[in-house]
């Protein structure tokens, strides 16, 4: 036999269930948003040290995509951003996540995951500038990958 006191403990485990399955919903439509508005800048010139829709730096692009898709507001430069967020495999990785770059041992780049393969960011490398999508086997992004920074929950829908 149930008392009152079990039942409020099954009415509050219900609640929390889904209320956390509600944050994992939302975590869908926050990365969905992440690459449908990262999209949205392809072709922007990059000038260091920006963060508008006019130009952009590596950084300055993810921030901006960040705060304008889903009000998160990230650290400003490629270190601070390696520093904060949650550290995941990139085999983990998750579109919307961060994946951060470093040359000659230094953190010096960032780029939002759109998928298994390829990232978008704000580039200044020879004949390839401003935001472009580009493929994480690439000659030089690839091997320069250190790892993957995660800002938002889990992502639940199917892969």
């Amino acid at each position: 036999m149930h008392t009152k006191k079990n039942l409020m403990s099954v009415g509050m485990l219900s609640w929390f269930v889904l209320i956390g399955n509600a944050v994992f919903a939302d975590a869908d439509t926050q990365r969905q948003a992440i690459i449908e508005t990262a999209k949205q800048y392809q072709g922007v010139s990059y000038r260091y040290g920006a963060e508008s829709p006019r130009a952009f730096d590596c950084s300055g692009f993810v921030r901006y995509v960040y705060r304008t898709a889903v009000g998160i507001e990230l650290p400003r430069t490629s270190k601070t951003i390696w520093a904060s967020g949650q550290s995941i495999g990139i085999a983990e990785a998750q579109m919307g996540d961060i994946v951060v770059f470093a040359s000659k041992g230094t953190i010096n780049h960032v780029a939002i995951l759109l998928d298994a393969d390829s990232v978008i960011h704000a580039v200044s490398l020879g004949p390839k500038t401003g935001v472009i999508i580009s493929s994480l086997q690439d000659r030089y992004f690839g091997p320069r990958i250190i790892g993957v920074r995660s800002f938002l929950p889990p992502y639940s829908g199917a892969h």
